[in-house]
């Protein structure tokens, strides 16, 4: 029992150390221009250091530098690797996560899902800050909101269930979309939707005015 204890108590704490290792490297990560212009790369395909820094005109030692530390961190992973002339050749990509179902995400570690989150939230937010830098997000049409709701259980299950119709019906459009375009030969747009949902860290001093 005491054996059984301790063990517990031990995983909680390498649990902690590593959730505040993963909110460390997500911070490292979107701190810099260089980064984020990398991790949007490797958002999309994997790629060498070399062809990261002729996409984003940046001296490869500079990139060697930034890629090793968000490598060492998670916050990217190695997609496969060459020999190339006696010398090993790396290609790096964003890291792959699957899909999890609601039962699935429940079965995790709450240090698994803590990864997860991160890791989502980087990549998520490296595409927003890239399109600022770029000004893509001064565009008429793009579409910009934040808020926050409160609500009761069945209203949190209301809105959770319209947040999954509305990815589903997306994924629909964009299939739509890549048949049409597939016989009409028209060039897609590849358009960043981003949907967060989650309890607010903290709860307001003040209640949230709001007309209704």
């Amino acid at each position: 029992m005491v054996a059984e204890t301790a063990k517990r108590v031990t995983k909680r704490r390498r649990e902690k150390k590593q959730r505040k290792r993963i909110e460390d490297a997500v911070q490292y990560a979107l701190a810099h221009k260089i980064r984020i212009s990398i991790l949007i790369l490797l958002n999309e395909a994997s790629y060498t250091v070399a062809e990261i820094a002729a996409l984003i005109d940046v001296e490869p030692k500079n990139v060697s530098n930034h890629v090793r530390r968000m490598l060492e961190d998670g916050s990217i992973e190695i997609a496969k690797k060459e020999e190339r002339r006696g010398t090993t050749v790396f290609w790096y990509r964003a890291v792959k996560l699957p899909y999890y179902s609601k039962e699935e995400a429940e079965n995790l570690t709450e240090m698994e899902r803590q990864m997860i989150a991160g890791l989502v939230c980087q990549s998520g937010t490296a595409e927003l800050m890239a399109a600022l830098f770029k000004g893509h997000l001064a565009d008429p049409q793009t579409l910009l909101s934040w808020d926050w709701y409160n609500y009761d259980r069945q209203g949190f299950e209301e809105a959770d269930a319209a947040n999954h119709q509305h990815l589903e019906r997306l994924r629909e459009i964009e299939c739509e979309a890549m048949n049409r375009s597939a016989q009409s030969g028209e060039a897609t747009t590849p358009i960043l939707v981003s949907l967060y949902a989650f309890v607010r860290a903290r709860k307001p001093r003040r209640p949230h005015a709001r007309n209704v």
